[in-house]
């Protein structure tokens, strides 16, 4: 979804992979033939499998730190955050929490208090305070319009690693217009985030202007003066910061809403007073994964330090807490075979 996959049929894809799957349980093709008719049978059917979960990357994320890490007195999985190519989270919530509307979908509402949400919390429209704030740019509505979906998924527009390098690519463009421009850094996506994770923020500046003008090389060579990637640098630099601080608010924003810490509507100082000690303090764990946050460098230090700001300021309150951000490995495989294996016990 939003990745630019595209599929006009209106076939249900679903069925048709279980059907497929099904019939290769029984029989295996080998080169065109079936595995019955071929005299060199070296395959073998494929395992026989039972649907018993579906999720998506984010939640089971969730589920396989939530499985790994037990919960204690003290600390518990509270959230499950994907920042790799696009952005989601999930969360527990309450269920009376809910628009009514919810509960239909659920087959024995009356049995469960709690329901974990896939928020997709970068889809059309949640970008409102974003806009409302005035932290959308130039550059921002610019990509977005430019995109393959406009306005599809707007805060991930802004925060993921698909995106980070074109925003970047979008405001050197404009700081350092001129007629000397690299032909090939004016085309559209040209810049990869990876090329900027991998490149500009690890290598020393020769290194960096070696590989710009390899990829990048303008027709009065040597374009990439210490200057420029110095300020090609600066401009990745703040467009990774904002990535992992809007990330940051958004965690902080969604732990609210589920009443797991609190932000006062009025603003106040709120330094609180220290907790002696480790006893005291709850801590609620993010499981994490994704090439962005894990990857990028300083991404993730950025985004905890943003978040430890947030809870400190966003209220007295919350002194005694801590949210930690921890990487769940293989998560979304994990988390999968978690939710199966309960669903198994649940039927």
């Amino acid at each position: 979804m939003g990745k630019g996959f595209a599929i006009t049929s209106d076939l249900n894809l679903g069925k048709m992979l279980l059907a497929g799957y099904a019939r290769h349980c029984a029989e295996t093709h080998y080169n065109g033939h079936l595995e019955s008719d071929h005299p060199n049978k070296k395959c073998s059917p494929l395992p026989r499998i039972k649907v018993a979960a579906i999720t998506n990357d984010t939640v089971a994320t969730f589920a396989s730190l939530a499985y790994a890490v037990k919960a204690a007195p003290n600390s518990r999985v509270a959230m499950g955050l994907i920042v790799g190519t696009g952005t989601n989270a999930t969360v527990p919530m309450r269920l009376d929490s809910l628009h009514p509307a919810k509960r239909k979908d659920l087959p024995d509402p009356d049995a469960v208090d709690m329901v974990v949400i896939n928020t997709e919390w970068t889809i059309r429209g949640t970008d409102k305070p974003l806009v409302d704030l005035g932290i959308k740019t130039p550059w921002d509505l610019t990509l977005d319009a430019n995109s393959d979906a406009p306005g599809f998924q707007p805060f991930e527009y802004m925060t993921a690693g698909r995106y980070l390098g074109e925003i970047v690519r979008l405001v050197y463009l404009d700081v350092a217009a001129g007629a000397d421009l690299p032909p090939r850094f004016r085309d559209r996506n040209a810049l990869p985030t990876r090329f900027l994770s991998e490149v500009v923020a690890r290598l020393e500046l020769d290194e960096v202007a070696a590989r710009l003008e390899q990829e990048f090389a303008a027709s009065q060579s040597p374009y990439w003066t210490p200057e420029r990637v110095e300020l090609l640098r600066s401009i990745a630099y703040s467009v990774q910061q904002r990535s992992s601080a809007l990330i940051a608010a958004a965690c902080i924003g969604l732990l609210n809403c589920v009443g797991d810490i609190q932000i006062d509507t009025a603003h106040e100082a709120s330094n609180g007073s220290a907790v002696t000690g480790t006893s005291n303090i709850e801590e609620l764990v993010i499981a994490y994964a994704g090439g962005t946050i894990s990857q990028y460098p300083q991404w993730l230090q950025t985004c905890q330090n943003w978040i430890d700001i947030l809870i400190k300021q966003g209220s007295k309150a919350n002194v005694g807490k801590r949210i930690v951000l921890r990487e769940a490995l293989d998560g979304g495989i994990i988390g999968a075979g978690v939710l199966a294996g309960m669903a198994n016990e649940i039927v």
